[in-house]
């Protein structure tokens, strides 16, 4: 039986590439499915399309606008290629209405506190809210308040949860659209760059070894060194805790190597 046809390191390339880029569209469409845009009575329309740009950079297609009179010429303007978000918003007139879409509603505060006596207000920094909230099941809204003076005491009796970017004392209100782009980022991070970058276990790092062992031996490396440069190297991977995507990166490296220094090694 003969051998299977061997593939270019560069066809392996766009190979990993685009399993990688199928993970991440198919952690988008989870996301798509479980978070929202929730804007209270946003002031400016232009704050609004930069909303729907960075939900449209994230993946997310459900904004909803609370007691906000038809969207202006200057929304779609900065929404660049994010109109559709824009003409799919849904608009209501109070946080009560959508209540029971949602497991979680999660408001948004430059206030924190850690006084258990304002239990109101006892936030997550992004990053921790996600760890929490995001393995759970069910929906989840993230409500964010007006711009100049953000959400009433009503509003935050409705809210299950709090996030507060951390920022500078003097100045730690952030900008309507950063202030989401920045909790999305968080998103992203971990319910996508955790799965794609996952760390790669031990027996990927043994065949990136023995990769590397193979180049050694390719370049006439001193036999006589190769035993503990090996265990060298896969100690030195274990430590660093290499992900699956670095892991890929390498082994490309170490196949192209091979196949430009013997084109006829079973190795590519």
């Amino acid at each position: 039986m003969g051998n299977p046809p061997k593939q270019k390191p560069s066809k392996v390339f766009r190979e990993e590439e685009a399993e990688r880029l199928a993970e991440i569209s198919k952690a988008i469409t989870i996301l798509k499915k479980k978070i929202s845009i929730v804007l209270v009575e946003p002031k400016y329309d232009g704050n609004i399309g930069a909303v729907a740009r960075s939900m449209n950079n994230c993946g997310l297609e459900d904004l909803i606008l609370v007691n906000h009179p038809e969207l202006t010429g200057e929304a779609y303007k900065l929404a660049m290629h994010s109109s559709s978000i824009l003409e799919n918003a849904r608009h209501v007139a109070d946080l009560s209405e959508i209540r029971g879409e949602f497991q979680i509603m999660a408001g948004t505060s430059s206030v924190v506190t850690l006084n258990g006596r304002k239990f109101r207000r006892i936030s997550y920094n992004p990053a921790g809210f996600w760890q929490s909230y995001l393995p759970a099941s069910g929906r989840i809204a993230l409500i964010f308040g007006r711009e100049d003076d953000g959400l009433r005491n009503d509003e935050i009796e409705q809210c299950d949860s709090f996030i507060h970017i951390p920022a500078n004392p003097e100045y730690p209100v952030f900008n309507l659209s950063h202030s989401v782009a920045v909790i999305l980022y968080e998103m992203l991070q971990q319910s996508i760059l955790k799965g794609v970058n996952k760390k790669t276990n031990s027996n990927n790092i043994s065949l990136l070894v023995d990769r590397i062992s193979k180049v050694m031996e390719l370049i006439s490396y001193p036999g006589y060194k190769s035993k503990n440069t090996t265990v060298m190297l896969r100690r030195m991977f274990s430590r660093a805790e290499l992900t699956d995507t670095e892991y890929h990166k390498i082994m490309g490296i170490m196949r192209y190597i091979i196949f430009n220094l013997d084109p006829e090694s079973e190795e590519t």
